[in-house]
């Protein structure tokens, strides 16, 4: 007879959401970020962005606000950011290029996405840094 367990350790559960894809444009100190591939849509509306003031810092801490589509509501969060240590992964082997790490937490939001990513659940990236920002290749953003 084979048995299986029927519930996972909370350690093995998956966040409930994530995005495939970051774009970003900055203008001046204004950094603009736009998410998409976001999952669940019921409570991202399949994507968000939010803009931020950006210092040029190469780590430190922010705070985020992400608007979702559609009126999903928003997800505010708080996180830090820094060279990941480990070197590029899989990021471009091109000069100027790097890799961040991003690890915060929900601190709030609003309507349907607020339901979904709770405070003080995790924040997740890694993010490759160069002539165009973008999630490392074959990762997400989680949260």
């Amino acid at each position: 007879m084979l048995v299986a367990p029927l519930a996972l350790p909370a350690s093995a559960v998956a966040p409930p959401g994530k995005c495939t894809k970051l774009a970003t444009k900055t203008v001046k100190s204004t950094l603009t970020a736009t998410l998409t591939g976001c999952t669940p849509t019921a409570a991202t509306g399949g994507s968000g962005s939010g803009s931020f003031n950006s210092t040029g810092a190469k780590a430190g801490t922010i705070n985020i606000v992400i608007t979702w589509a559609t009126k999903h509501g928003t997800t505010k969060g708080n996180i830090k950011f820094g060279p990941n240590k480990a070197g590029l992964g899989k990021c471009p082997k091109v000069k100027g290029e790097s890799r961040d790490t991003i690890a915060g937490k929900v601190t709030g939001g609003s309507g349907t996405a607020l339901k979904t990513f709770t405070t003080g659940q995790a924040i997740n990236g890694s993010v490759c840094l160069g002539t165009s920002d973008t999630l490392e290749p074959g990762t997400a953003l989680t949260f």
